[in-house]
């Protein structure tokens, strides 16, 4: 305990939305998301500004479910990405992706637009929980035609990023690729000093992550608005373990 008190830990936990929201859903850290965009989809473009949108879908009738992801924005091509951390990963989770994707996808039409301004819909899943049996870090799922192997372009693409399945070291974070490098931060930036993580990551991509993180424990409101999004967070994984 004494030794935590003279790091200071952040004591932050990068995963919780509210925080994930803040680190990768602000404008100021765009440099944050489009490191961890290219570091999972690797397009060879993807080195714009981007525009952040609401993150709740349409709902259009009172009986249709109301989509409501962590973070979603567009480049200047017109693309779509998805982004959110799930920490309770169910049986269904898959089914419920491709809705959100689906829905993200089809939620670009406005009136007098055609099929054909619908422009390539990206969901990156980041999970805490295994979802596939392998230890595979990170799957890529798109619309192929089984035998030729030709794939839908400019449609919907769904990657699920386990973190769970990650458990490298603070000694070979440097050498990782940054795929690693930010699956470590975000589940072990809370154990660290600011110090600490400033010397392990180095980019300015994670120092920005790193002081935004940092900053939340600073501002009372800030903080507040975390620990309650932490507890729910928290409540969800027990009551799901008293069902089971």
């Amino acid at each position: 305990m004494e030794q935590a008190c003279r790091r200071r830990l952040i004591g932050i936990r990068a995963w919780i939305d509210f925080a994930f929201r803040k680190i990768f859903g602000k404008p100021e850290n765009e440099i944050c998301l489009i490191s961890l965009l290219n570091a999972v989809l690797k397009l060879p473009s993807l080195s714009c500004r981007s525009s952040y949108l609401n993150p709740f879908g349409n709902k259009d009738f009172e009986t249709d479910k109301l989509v409501c992801v962590d973070v979603k924005a567009t480049d200047q091509r017109g693309r779509v990405f998805v982004i959110e951390v799930q920490i309770v990963v169910e049986s269904s989770f898959a089914k419920r992706a491709i809705f959100y994707t689906c829905e993200a996808y089809t939620d670009q039409l406005r009136v007098g637009q055609g099929y054909s301004d619908l422009k390539a819909t990206y969901s990156i899943c980041l999970l805490m929980r295994n979802l596939w049996n392998d230890q595979q870090l990170h799957h890529q799922f798109q619309l192929v035609e089984r035998e030729s192997k030709v794939v839908l372009e400019e449609s919907i693409e769904i990657h699920t990023v386990e973190l769970a399945k990650y458990n490298g070291t603070a000694e070979a974070v440097r050498g990782a690729s940054v795929l690693e490098q930010w699956a470590y931060w975000i589940k072990n930036a809370n154990d660290h000093s600011v110090a600490e993580l400033q010397a392990l990551l180095p980019g300015l991509e994670f120092l920005r992550a790193t002081g935004e993180l940092n900053a939340m424990r600073e501002i009372t409101e800030e903080k507040q608005m975390y620990d309650a999004s932490e507890k729910a967070s928290l409540d969800i994984q027990s009551n799901l373990i008293d069902a089971r």
